[in-house]
């Protein structure tokens, strides 16, 4: 496991969770979108999901050539095709938008067109679906052209192979034996959310769809659902993906809640799963927050007896299950930790919100405080920007990030600058910027000189540059 390197800087400045852009190029959103949606399951959920993203601003076929320039940009300016892009090494081949619009073609690097990632055949070319980005991508026209309508799956002997490796052949995933396309492991979390997405956007509307190999209108067949959600836990959300569905929202008006809320895939597609703890983060050093994979059963988990901290500490003094309303979320209350120090966390019989137990388990995880330290029991594989907790807050928040290791580099990466701005896009804090490592940081930031309202804080390193917002109420 990684080293995870911390630090703390205390400063005046401040922080909600999503946003679209403004005119100060700023974001600015509901502040709690997916209100109707907590705590709900199955079908019930896929319903208020729909609720909430239907009705979207639909676009032209004809604008998904500029919305692209926006969508799919590469760090370096060209387009981001997933069926030529290798993540941490040389692509092939690269696209200038505009000028590599496709056209004709005859083979791979000629041109790029637009996918629609969900075949058009499967819903028949209707709108809006047709023009929907969440499902639409820039991607290599001759690429596209072999992968035709066939679903997504697993190919172990492709009777054809993409320049990156994405394959084309026989399934052999359970459940289906026909042709599949399976891209490289890097996007198959993002095709996966497209489709879940699909699933929930055209919930109900899909009366005028056809079926298909994967699919039966916008339901997803049991063993195409079991494929994508595999795709969905071992490829987890990347900052592309939250880069997209913010740059999506302020054209669409609407999100891709797979990608928002991970948590919700499975609550439709996984049901029958137990929970597993994605993360743990000492906060600070008298309070833990747990991330899992499902929805916690609330008497199960707020049963101080069902969390042990070690010997020396034993049980927490309280549980709060729910933290903004995210049942996956827990937040633990202890005794003082002592900063930088790494401790166990063993947790026992709880279960999701549908009564599946989860296997007992122990995690390790780093006390925050005074000398800094956030830690979780995974290392970085992305760069991400974590809403700060508590939000809204005062005087104090935390803001947790990751910068990965990129594979063949030095672990040391580009400058990184976190700053925080107010709402006509002033700069009021530096609270990084420096050389660091790649790991997992956490900055406390003090808000004692600012006025309650609304800020934003932004994250840049190594090409990359995130936005996400917070409220200071006093």
């Amino acid at each position: 496991m990684r080293r995870l390197i911390s630090c703390m800087i205390l400063t005046s400045g401040l922080f909600v969770q999503f946003f679209a852009q403004t005119g100060t190029g700023l974001p600015t959103s509901p502040s709690d979108y997916y209100e109707s949606a907590y705590k709900l399951s199955g079908t019930a959920l896929r319903a208020a999901l729909h609720t909430i993203v239907k009705n979207h601003t639909v676009v032209s076929y004809s604008s998904l050539w500029t919305h692209f320039q926006t969508t799919d940009k590469k760090p370096n300016g060209k387009v981001w095709d997933i069926y030529s892009d290798i993540p941490g090494g040389t692509p092939p081949y690269e696209f200038t938008f505009v000028s590599n619009q496709c056209g004709n073609y005859n083979g791979e690097a000629d041109c790029y067109n637009r996918e629609h990632s969900w075949p058009s055949s499967w819903f028949n070319d209707v709108s809006p679906p047709y023009s929907d980005l969440f499902h639409l991508y820039p991607t290599d026209g001759y690429v596209n052209n072999r992968r035709s309508n066939y679903p997504f799956g697993k190919v172990n002997a492709p009777t054809w192979t993409s320049l990156n490796g994405s394959k084309l052949g026989p399934n052999t995933s359970p459940g289906y034996t026909g042709t599949v396309f399976e891209p490289i492991d890097a996007y198959k979390g993002d095709l996966a959310r497209s489709a879940f997405y699909m699933s929930v956007r055209y919930y109900t509307e899909d009366a005028s769809w056809s079926t298909s190999a994967g699919t039966n209108k916008s339901e997803l067949l049991a063993w195409y659902a079991s494929l994508l959600f595999s795709w969905h836990e071992k490829d987890t959300v990347s900052q592309k993906e939250i880069n997209r569905n913010e740059a999506i929202y302020g054209i669409q008006k609407n999100r891709n809640p797979f990608v928002d809320h991970p948590e919700f895939a499975a609550e439709i597609w996984s049901t029958s799963a137990g929970p597993k703890i994605v993360s743990i983060v000492g906060m600070t050093t008298t309070t833990i927050y747990i991330d899992f994979s499902r929805y916690l059963d609330s008497t199960a988990a707020v049963t101080v007896e069902n969390f042990i901290i070690d010997k020396s500490i034993g049980n927490p003094a309280g549980v709060q299950w729910g933290v903004d309303n995210d049942v996956s979320k827990v937040l633990l209350t202890t005794s003082s930790l002592t900063p930088g120090t790494t401790y166990s966390l063993q947790v026992k019989n709880l279960k999701s919100i549908n009564n599946v137990l989860m296997n007992d388990t122990t995690v390790s995880f780093q006390a925050s405080g005074t000398t800094g330290a956030v830690s979780v029991a995974i290392a970085p594989a992305s760069f991400i920007l974590h809403q700060n907790f508590p939000n809204p807050f005062n005087p104090t928040t935390e803001i947790r990030f990751q910068i990965p290791e990129v594979k063949g580099q030095r672990s040391e990466v580009s400058q990184v600058i976190l700053k925080v701005y107010d709402v006509l896009g002033r700069e009021t804090a530096t609270l990084v910027d420096k050389v660091i490592e790649a790991g997992e940081y956490s900055v406390s930031f003090n808000s004692l000189s600012l006025p309650s309202g609304i800020y934003f804080y932004r994250l840049t390193a190594g090409g990359n540059s995130i936005v996400k917002k917070m409220i200071l109420q006093k």
